[in-house]
């Protein structure tokens, strides 16, 4: 009887040493784990702190661009009259075969991600001629999101585009950009509204 009760004694110490050692190994993985989960937190905190001092470089530089341009501004020479436009509302001088841009126009298409949602498929087509820089999603709502991630400025055309698509527009596009609706064909006029936001 009596080495019947050591023997389950002894059991019982066993079994309390082996749930310890359990114990003690559970809890250097939590620690482990808690270490890398404080890592993790960091380098996102590390991120978001990066991606919004590059936003606000951005705007910074933008801000410093367009005083740059109202001080040059100045010194040019007044505006003309606009230019004819043909029946698709298109300028003649701003015609696939003669662009009519000044070089610091020419930089301002080339150095912002413009996108272009909305219009008809004709108007669409004419405005890539124009502006081959731009970036056309289409007139539907299906479009991808993501493709106006980086985007600097949104064109959306309301002549033809549904309000489901112009909202996914304006949700999908990040806060620095800049939204511009337009109702007008007239591809002068969109020009003339995008070197506004400049100056």
């Amino acid at each position: 009887m009596a080495n019947s009760r050591e023997k389950k004694t002894r059991n019982v110490f066993t079994e309390k040493a082996a749930l310890e050692q359990e114990i003690a190994a559970l809890q250097a993985k939590l620690e482990e784990q808690a270490a890398k989960l404080a890592d993790c937190r960091r380098e996102i905190e590390d991120a978001i702190v990066a991606r919004i001092k590059q936003r606000d470089e951005l705007d910074a530089l933008r801000e410093e661009n367009r005083q740059l341009r109202k001080r040059l501004a100045l010194y040019e020479p007044p505006a003309q009259d606009e230019p004819p436009a043909d029946a698709a509302g298109v300028p003649v001088e701003d015609s696939p075969a003669e662009p009519a841009r000044t070089r610091e126009e020419q930089e301002f298409f080339d150095s912002f991600r413009i996108y272009v949602v909305g219009g008809t498929e004709k108007w669409q087509k004419k405005a890539a001629e124009v502006f081959p820089t731009m970036h056309f999603l289409g007139s539907e709502k299906n479009f991808d999101r993501s493709a106006l991630a980086q985007a600097d400025y949104v064109i959306i055309n309301t002549n033809a585009v549904s309000h489901a698509c112009t909202e996914k527009a304006k949700n999908a596009a990040p806060k620095s950009a800049s939204i511009i609706m337009t109702s007008n064909n007239n591809l002068h006029l969109l020009q003339r509204k995008l070197l506004e936001t400049i100056q």
